[in-house]
């Protein structure tokens, strides 16, 4: 049995995207994403993978991979997308990330001889609309993250603005979110906040790149800027869209 005939998008970003991470000194509790107050700029190429299929009329899988460059960070997603309504759609999810003691050692500025493995498993609720052209999307998430350093519940929430714009013959794909992230932990209660501007540039019916600004203000970080652009290759239109 193959899953070609049923194979709905793939998306492949080579060699394109970077990330410009501010990290500095671990703090007592390690955390992969950063931490710490200090600075130093981090380039790293990334290649990202999706394999989308429909399992139902309702029911799909998304499958993801990426690989952060010289960090040589490994991450590994699995979704299940159940539409409920054409409005809202509910999401199980896995994520797994291995970072690797001498990728650790460029996030955090010290020696490492151990790397980091990071399991969660999610839940989200994502409520969707359209108006006059424009996308709307809110979607709530719920993790449960199971760190070296122990256990962590996670919230976040995510919300969601997009248009699809026409200059004389030319389509394009503007689009903005901000989401909030807190862990039910001992600190703030806001533990990270993104605010995200970006858009789909397609220069073929298959190909599209994708240039987008990440500011995120975190609890330990405080300011943490991501610039990116990405290559876009699809073997048809992405799932979820018209």
């Amino acid at each position: 049995m193959t899953i070609a005939p049923r194979l709905r998008s793939t998306v492949l970003k080579l060699g394109l995207c970077s990330l410009l991470v501010f990290v500095a000194p671990p703090l007592s509790s390690q955390e992969v994403e950063g931490n710490g107050n200090g600075g130093g700029a981090l380039f790293s190429p990334a290649d990202y993978m999706e394999i989308s299929t429909p399992v139902t009329g309702r029911v799909s899988t998304n499958i993801y991979g990426f690989y952060l460059g010289n960090v040589q960070a490994v991450i590994a997603l699995v979704e299940i997308p159940t539409k409920l309504s054409n409005h809202f759609a509910v999401t199980p999810s896995y994520l797994f990330i291995k970072v690797p003691a001498n990728g650790l050692a460029l996030l955090t500025k010290e020696p490492q001889t151990a790397s980091y493995r990071e399991n969660q498993f999610r839940l989200s609720a994502t409520l969707s609309t359209s108006w006059r052209h424009f996308n709307f999307a809110e979607r709530n998430m719920y993790v449960r993250r199971f760190t070296p350093s122990g256990d962590v519940d996670r919230y976040r929430n995510k919300v969601f603005a997009g248009r699809e714009i026409a200059v004389g013959t030319y389509h394009c794909s503007p689009f903005v979110f901000d989401e909030i992230y807190h862990d039910f932990a001992p600190g703030n209660w806001l533990r990270r906040n993104w605010v995200v501007a970006g858009v789909d540039l397609p220069a073929t019916r298959y190909l599209t790149f994708q240039a987008s600004y990440i500011r995120q203000d975190d609890q330990y970080l405080r300011s943490v800027n991501f610039l990116g652009l990405a290559m876009l290759v699809r073997t048809s239109k992405p799932f979820g869209r018209k």
